[in-house]
């Protein structure tokens, strides 16, 4: 392979990892209101992947970080699609780069122009759907394109109106705005959880989100949400030819919209910046940054937008909130997916706002740089305004701690920890018995792909795994969901005789799942589905699998070093054998794969052979299994050993790399025909 080769590779491997990792931070953010990194860490990461991107050169899939906007909608609400796309904003975090901003727009248009600040508040973005002035549909951002049903909980929030006021109102508007809570209401609300036992909110952007959700809707009204509208989508055309006018008619219509500024260049912008600094802790909401638009409509449609956001608008973000206070000592804290990381617990002192006494310390190798031991005296933020972390020691004094010890097992469940070449992350291994993992586990475990257990879904996983502990009903592995008492779920909210029922039969019928989804279902790091069909057609039982050793495991296609210690350290881990036991002894054990007869005269047999683009008449992964039963073996990618590419519509990147390299090319049709010869 020449070195041109190897360079593309490397930077088609980091984006693929870029992709993963930001589509989890995203799920992470917009889905469960409990984001990993902060505001300025995530978009170095998204700018990274903007570039690779560009380097590359290959067509971007439209699932692409780059090309979406949040995340995708979980299934607790109807998902409703938006008339037209919700846009992000792209973030500003110093002078400089709204500098570079303010070039750009100069280069792009010729006369004047003059700017629109708003403050940019903390909350949460939904999507407002009026027909012939009435609300209808009120919907979350979601992914930009679809987002989640929540009109019941909207129609609480007093600053929303039911119906516009005044004349000329289009038959179909959509208004766009910011879902928030007010500092008074945040604190009232942590109050009453706390005299209740229940979660303390972090900051007032989760205590919203978290209410908005509510499948309740008068719980969200008794939260005392507000709501600012500052945009239009669908309909919205007619209404102003500026931001500023927009935001004045948006106010005429009935809704509350926030003071706003229009200043005519980038050094009015940023004094402007510096004043609100000093004078943002004087606001009763929670507001993160400035957003600096184009005021000019005509102007904004002239300078047009990028994938996910609009070129004519940036959101300066503030910098984070920095205090001094006192390491008492480190813990390990595990993760739900089974990382295992240092947080320090310290004397409680406020920032921004919130009153903090735990802060993550990253990993082992960001808590060894930083120098961090218990009786430290350390500089805490909350990143960006929501997650605390130590962000460097400010004093010693003579009663520092020793280093702490890297744990070398699970503090939650005892099982052993790994740490594989080249990751910072240290992980626990009992991931089938590991209580701090055990949710996510189930969640995967019942999956479609998994054992596809319809019925139990996210809402019951997360009643019975929160059952007390002694209750016949608490799940506590994946073995436990084969001995639920069904009879004690009948009466309670939403479990009516013919539900209970389906979801029994479900349970039953899973406990024949064949040996790929079995192997795939106990969520063995790395072991996708793919890799589960190869391990299990090579190796044929899970008896097989398990004894294996790394060298016989390597000998598998796709599975390389990395693959093959993850499943040698699964399968070793006691704790994780000992869930398997209780499986086998409940009756779900997948049985072996029986010998195939392969079909040496099929044209396919033996063929290496890749699917692109969009099939007709067959599903992708239904063709798949029929390539597979015809011996043939399914790839994902294009090479020198790929034998044959069948192209369907909207073919992409890897028909061009096909036909670069000579590779025979055929359409569905003589997929079928081949299919269909027996």
């Amino acid at each position: 392979m020449n070195q041109f080769n190897v360079v593309k590779l490397n930077k088609a491997e980091r984006i693929r990892q870029l992709r993963i990792e930001l589509t989890e931070h995203n799920y992470r953010y917009y889905v469960l209101d409990a984001p990993a990194i902060t505001d300025a860490e995530y978009d170095l990461l998204l700018r990274e992947l903007e570039q690779l991107e560009k380097e590359l050169g290959d067509p971007v899939p439209s699932d692409s970080p780059t090309q979406t906007v949040g995340a995708p909608i979980s299934h607790v609400f109807e998902s409703r699609e938006h008339a037209s796309p919700l846009l992000s904003l792209a973030n500003a975090f110093s002078d400089d780069e709204v500098r570079d901003f303010d070039r750009r727009i100069g280069e792009m248009v010729e006369e004047s122009f003059t700017y629109i600040v708003e403050p940019k508040i903390d909350g949460l973005a939904v999507n407002l759907r009026y027909e012939s002035g009435s609300l209808t549909v009120a919907a979350t951002r979601g992914d930009g394109r679809v987002g989640e049903d929540v009109t019941d909980n909207i129609r609480t929030i007093a600053d929303i109106p039911w119906h516009l006021a005044g004349d000329d109102i289009p038959q179909l508007l959509e208004v766009r705005g910011e879902v928030y809570m007010s500092k008074a209401s945040f604190e009232a609300l942590n109050r009453a959880q706390a005299e209740a036992g229940e979660k303390i909110f972090a900051n007032p952007r989760n205590a919203a989100a978290g209410s908005l959700r509510q499948l309740n809707a008068k719980i969200t009204a008794k939260r005392n949400l507000n709501f600012f509208a500052y945009g239009v989508g669908e309909g919205g055309d007619t209404l102003a030819d500026s931001q500023s006018g927009l935001l004045t008619r948006l106010a005429s219509l009935g809704f509350g919209t926030q003071a706003f500024e229009r200043l005519p260049d980038i050094e009015a912008l940023l004094d402007n910046y510096r004043s609100w600094q000093e004078k943002r802790a004087t606001l009763t909401y929670e507001i993160d940054g400035l957003v600096y638009k184009v005021d000019s409509i005509e102007l904004q449609k002239q300078i047009g937008r990028v994938a996910r956001a609009p070129r004519w608008a940036i959101a300066y973000k503030f910098p984070a909130e920095e205090v001094i206070t006192t390491v008492e000592r480190i813990i390990w804290q595990v993760g739900r997916t089974g990382v295992i990381t240092p947080v320090a617990e310290m004397t409680p002192v406020k920032v921004a706002g919130v009153m903090v006494s735990r802060a993550t310390l990253h990993n082992v190798q960001e808590m060894q740089r930083k120098g961090v031991r218990e009786g430290d005296r350390v500089v805490v933020r909350r990143a960006g305004d929501v997650i605390p972390e130590v962000v460097r020691v400010a004093e010693v004094d003579g009663q520092r701690g020793a280093t702490p010890m890297v744990p070398e097992s699970c503090p939650v469940c005892g099982s052993h920890t790994e740490q594989l070449e080249g990751e910072v992350a240290i992980r626990c291994s009992g991931g089938l018995f590991c209580s701090a993992q055990v949710k996510e586990r189930l969640k995967h475990f019942v999956s479609r792909g998994a054992m596809d257990i319809e019925g139990v879904g996210e809402k019951l996983i997360e009643l019975l795994a929160g059952e007390p502990d002694g209750s016949s009903l608490k799940l506590k592995s994946i073995a436990d969901i084969y001995r639920i008492d069904f009879d004690l779920l009948a009466g309670r909210e939403g479990f009516k005789e013919k539900k209970i029922e389906n979801i029994k039969q479900a349970v039953e019928k899973s406990r024949s799942q064949p040996l790929p989804k079995f192997l795939f279902a106990l969520g063995i790091r790395h072991v996708g589905e793919v890799t589960a069909i190869s391990l299990a057609e090579h190796f044929r039982s899970l008896e097989a699998i398990r004894d294996a050793d790394k060298e016989s495991l390597q000998s598998v296609d796709d599975v390389g070093p990395e693959v093959a210690a993850s499943v040698r350290s699964f399968f070793e881990e006691r704790h994780n054998q000992e869930v398997l036991d209780l499986l086998n002894d409940a009756g779900v054990w997948p049985a072996p794969l029986e010998a195939r007869q392969m079909p040496a005269d099929h044209p396919l047999s033996g063929k290496t052979v890749v699917l692109t683009g969009t099939l007709e008449d067959i599903s992708r992964s239904d063709a798949q299994a029929a390539l597979r039963k015809l011996g043939a073996k399914p790839a994902g990618s294009v090479s020198r050993k790929t034998d044959i590419v069948v192209a369907g519509e909207n073919a992409g990147s890897k028909l061009t790399k096909a036909q670069e390299l000579g590779i025979p090319v055929v359409d569905e049709a003589q997929l079928l025909v081949w299919l269909n010869q027996q």
